[in-house]
């Protein structure tokens, strides 16, 4: 009897032991896996505040449309058949020309402007043939540095020869005396605008 009781008294201390080793182990690891779930936090939260002060610290400037249409029209003949080519210039509404005009460890400035394209419009009677150009029809005359930043600024007509229209056109990076002009020719034919032919490209100034 005395045997039984010892063994009941022994099983009992083991019992308790091992509950207070499991409420301790237990007590322990909680700590550590609430920490280490904060711990993980902190660089997402430090990444978020990094990209809201970027946002924020960027300045953005967009520029206004160009409304005003700059036009010009030319008639000639081919053939004794009377031509009208009209030439119309003004911007779209895309800002699609973006400049960084901050300098290094400046405040970032974000500069907006919107493409400059020049339609053509040949009238022969009541024939109507239509084409529109812009800064990249010229991008292999340029030098990829200002054609990056560049835009289209003006397109005239220089003169006509036969079925030969000469022309010339300038673009600029905006707010800035970076200006080239690059001449070239279109041909008429079958009462359809041709591709058009570069001739020379000049630096006007800076």
């Amino acid at each position: 009897m005395k045997e039984l009781l010892s063994l009941i008294l022994i099983f009992s201390i083991l019992s308790s032991c091992d509950r207070k080793k499991s409420d301790k182990t237990q007590s322990e690891f909680k700590p550590k896996t609430e920490l280490t779930a904060e711990t993980e936090s902190e660089p997402k939260k430090e990444l978020e505040a990094i990209q809201s002060k970027v946002k924020k610290d960027t300045i953005n400037n967009y520029w206004a449309l160009i409304l005003d249409t700059i036009s010009s029209k030319k008639e000639f003949k081919i053939s004794d058949l009377k031509h009208t080519l009209e030439l119309n210039t003004y911007s779209l509404n895309d800002s699609s020309i973006v400049r960084n005009l901050a300098q290094e460890g400046e405040q970032a400035y974000l500069d907006h402007s919107h493409k400059m394209v020049t339609d053509f419009k040949l009238l022969i009677d009541s024939i109507v043939d239509k084409k529109q150009i812009d800064r990249t029809d010229f991008g292999k005359a340029l030098i990829p540095e200002f054609y990056t930043e560049c835009n289209l600024s003006t397109t005239e007509i220089d003169s006509i020869s036969g079925n030969i229209v000469y022309l010339n056109s300038s673009l600029a990076v905006p707010d800035t005396g970076n200006i080239w002009r690059v001449l070239y020719s279109i041909k008429i034919k079958d009462n359809q605008i041709g591709e058009i032919e570069i001739i020379e490209t000049d630096y006007v100034g800076m």
